[in-house]
């Protein structure tokens, strides 16, 4: 890990682009380097005619990062491979974000996977805190989507 700044993986649908960099916008460049997967797409191929080089460009990029970003309100089976990948280097974490959906509640093997869950919606907060995977991890709630670039910050910085 740089030892000023928190270098992240944005895991989410690239169809999602604009909402993507709305949450990254959230993260200070003072304190956060953030790799996005949809910079390096190509804009004009469908997901199932990317080449084998926009794999390779996104691995170079998880194994540069700290952490795994994943936001759990548009993630689909590339997103879940990713997680899986984040799991499995235990000396990277996987952080959670949620601000509405909750089809991510059905997805066990993807709750294994998160270290940090963090979400600004209370419901979801009551919800991890007794499920019988997420109760196991991290559970953070966090005031407004503003917040989410200092308490990520701080709980990896403090570990």
């Amino acid at each position: 890990m740089n030892q000023d700044k928190i270098r992240i993986y944005l895991s989410a649908s690239i169809s999602n682009a604009t909402n993507n960099q709305y949450i990254c916008d959230k993260f200070s460049l003072d304190k956060f380097v953030i790799d996005l997967p949809q910079t390096i797409t190509p804009k004009e191929l469908n997901h199932e005619n990317f080449p084998l080089d926009v794999y390779q460009q996104c691995l170079v990029m998880m194994n540069a990062s700290d952490i795994g970003l994943l936001l759990l309100d548009s993630y689909g089976r590339d997103c879940a491979w990713e997680a899986g990948w984040y799991s499995a280097n235990k000396d990277k974490k996987l952080v959670a974000f949620v601000e509405s959906s909750s089809h991510f509640m059905r997805d066990w093997m993807i709750k294994g996977g998160i270290d940090i869950f963090m979400t600004t919606n209370p419901r979801l907060y009551d919800y991890a805190i007794v499920d019988p995977v997420l109760r196991h991890k991290k559970v953070v709630f966090i005031e407004k989507l503003d917040d989410i670039g200092n308490k990520i910050f701080d709980l990896i910085k403090n570990k």
